[in-house]
């Protein structure tokens, strides 16, 4: 059991069929052990990202803890000079919360992206095929 464990929440996972939580809130989800993002605001360390969508339940985690921290991560964002049709990220903030919406509003012209998510008490394990039921 870790004491502490960051989870990287994507804003779309959330709209799309997210369960929205708050500190204080016991939670169980299916998590990526991957953690690179693509933001150019420091979130720290980030151990695992939610993953509801991924079809490689032999990928996948269980974990499970209590929300301690959470914090909105807004980014605002500019054409890329390689390709001008996409959009990169170029500056942004995280901002406390106490709870998840499933559609944040902007703030100071950013959109919401996603959720840094601090639990304690946490326990992950690998996955069963039959708890992946989005496959």
């Amino acid at each position: 059991m870790n004491e502490i464990c960051v989870v990287f929440y994507e804003g779309w996972q959330m709209e799309c069929c997210g369960m929205p939580f708050a500190v204080g809130d016991n939670v169980k989800w299916l998590v990526l052990k991957e953690t690179q993002l693509n933001s150019p605001v420091d979130v720290g360390r980030v151990d695992y990202c939610y993953e509801a969508h991924s079809s490689a339940w032999e990928e996948l985690f269980v974990l499970e803890g209590r929300v301690e921290k959470i914090d909105i991560l807004y980014q605002n964002y500019e054409p890329s000079k390689d390709n001008p049709r996409y959009l990169v990220p170029v500056g942004g903030k995280l901002m406390p919360a106490e709870k998840t919406n499933d559609l944040e509003e902007d703030c100071d012209g950013m959109r919401a992206t996603g959720y840094v998510v601090r639990l304690s008490g946490v326990t992950v394990r690998p996955a069963k095929k039959e708890e992946v039921t989005f496959r």
